[in-house]
């Protein structure tokens, strides 16, 4: 488990955070929160499911409908101030945390940088 771990958190753009879907179904995900890895491939959020990291689910997202902190214990084990968005895919709802220092790594190609040159690893890059 020890080396499944060391690769999933070696991928470029990798945060620990948190999902729950919130309405409608994603194959392979819950409607409660579920601890792991995740990784945006384009506008793909590559989810990397723990405890034991074997499978990876791929939610394509269509927009970012929220972002904002977490309220008081609506997700735990993130730090103290995480962040929550809430991504519209085909026909489902899902709100994914990750903790106030993956907040930029959370945010994917939706991030809008002061910097037009600091781009996330997985953004597009317009070419």
């Amino acid at each position: 488990m020890h080396g499944r771990k060391h690769w999933a958190t070696r991928q470029p753009g990798t945060f620990r955070g948190a999902i729950w879907v919130e309405s409608g179904e994603i194959d392979g995900l819950r409607p409660k929160w579920s601890r792991g890895y995740g990784r945006w491939v384009r506008d793909i959020l590559v989810r990397t499911k723990g405890p034991f990291l074997f499978r990876n689910v791929l939610i394509p997202a269509d927009a970012l409908n929220q972002q904002r902190p977490a309220r008081h214990d609506e997700v735990k084990r993130l730090g103290d101030r995480p962040t929550v968005i809430r991504l519209k895919t085909d026909d489902a709802f899902t709100k994914v945390a990750a903790g106030e220092g993956d907040a930029t790594l959370l945010l994917g190609l939706y991030h809008q940088p002061s910097n037009p040159d600091a781009r996330h690893p997985g953004a597009p890059t317009g070419t």
